[in-house]
């Protein structure tokens, strides 16, 4: 299936992209403050900057938006609101080639935060027929990405087995890697 080897196509220049993200964008540095903090339009707009990089490189035949306003937008808007999601990578004009819809978040971010970009997610895999949904984690430790999911992740989502990745990028110069969200949904049901 075409979209099947697109979207693996797509994974690996995710990870790619996410290598090149430098210290300073991952983590900014802040006058007068000792310790940098997350910033998530900043990774974001070095990610997207990256990303486009990497299609150039792979000739990647989908096209890679950023924040694109779905207001008054006349099927995703009266489905699903308005609403701007991180990324995009489809083809602009026809909803018969949306591929991978993307948020992102730092570590650090507030549960209620998470929980509005997974519903984000949901509804562009159900009503704006993208293949693909991918949650973007920045920053932590495995510990740290664990308890992530345990408090923003639940039980429901597991319905997007197979759609919905979540992607965790450690650290500077470090590939993202695919991180198996459902297991953690999983042993707290066990719980």
């Amino acid at each position: 299936m075409k979209k099947e080897r697109d979207f693996r196509q797509f994974a690996k220049i995710l990870r790619k992209a996410t290598s090149r993200i430098e210290r300073e964008y991952f983590l900014m540095p802040v006058a007068g403050c000792e310790d940098a903090i997350y910033r998530e339009r900043v990774y974001c707009y070095e990610l997207y900057h990256r990303l486009r990089e990497v299609f150039e490189e792979y000739r990647f035949p989908y096209s890679l938006a950023g924040e694109v306003d779905k207001n008054g937008h006349p099927i995703i808007y009266t489905k699903i609101g308005a609403i701007k999601p991180d990324l995009l990578v489809h083809a602009p004009g026809t909803m018969d080639n949306n591929l991978v819809v993307i948020e992102v978040k730092p570590i650090k971010s507030k549960t209620k935060d998470i929980k509005k970009d997974l519903k984000t997610l949901a509804g562009f895999l159900i009503e704006a027929n993208y293949f693909k949904a991918i949650h973007l984690v920045y920053g932590g430790s495995e510990s740290e990405i664990k308890k992530y999911i345990q408090r923003s992740f639940e039980r429901e989502q597991i319905r997007f087995e197979g759609s919905l990745f979540l992607f965790w990028h450690k650290a500077p110069g470090e590939m993202a890697k695919i991180f198996n969200w459902m297991e953690v949904v999983m042993s707290i049901s066990k719980e």
